[in-house]
C-alpha cells in the first residue's frame, strides 16, 4: 500500500491509500472516490467499458487523466473510475515507466526510485 495525493477538478488533491498491483494496467478508483475530487461519473465524457478484475469479476468504468503525487513528483496518468465501490489500486500505466519500485518483503516496504 501506498499514501499517494490524486488531483482531480480542484487544485488542491487529497490522499489515496492505494494498493500496489503490478499486473494491473491501470489505476483504479471508484466513483465514490472520484466524487470527492470532484469528479462525476456520469459526466466522463469516455464510453463505458467492462473490465476484468482480479477476482474474475466484471466491473464497468469509464478512463480518465488525473494528476497523481508521489514522492513529491506530479504525474499525468491515465486512471479507471468504477462505477461499484473497488479497493483503490495504481497500476504500471504512467507510473512504472517513470519510477523502478522496489518490493521488499522482509521489511515489508516499498521503494519508489526515481529514473534519472
Amino acid at each position: 500500500m501506498i499514501m499517494a495525493k490524486l488531483y482531480g477538478s480542484a487544485e488542491r488533491g487529497r490522499f489515496f491509500r492505494l494498493l500496489v498491483d503490478s499486473g494491473a494496467d491501470y489505476t483504479l478508483i471508484s466513483s465514490s472516490d472520484a466524487l470527492i475530487l470532484g469528479i462525476e461519473y456520469k459526466k466522463i465524457s469516455t464510453r463505458e467499458v467492462k473490465v476484468e478484475v482480479a477476482n474474475l469479476a466484471f466491473i464497468h468504468t469509464k478512463k480518465t487523466r488525473l494528476v497523481i503525487e508521489i514522492e513529491g513528483v506530479k504525474l499525468s496518468i491515465p486512471v479507471l473510475v468504477a462505477k461499484e465501490e473497488v479497493e483503490c489500486l495504481l497500476g504500471r500505466k504512467g507510473v512504472f515507466t517513470y519510477f523502478d519500485i522496489l518490493f521488499q518483503e522482509q521489511r515489508q516496504q516499498m521503494i519508489f526510485i526515481r529514473e534519472t
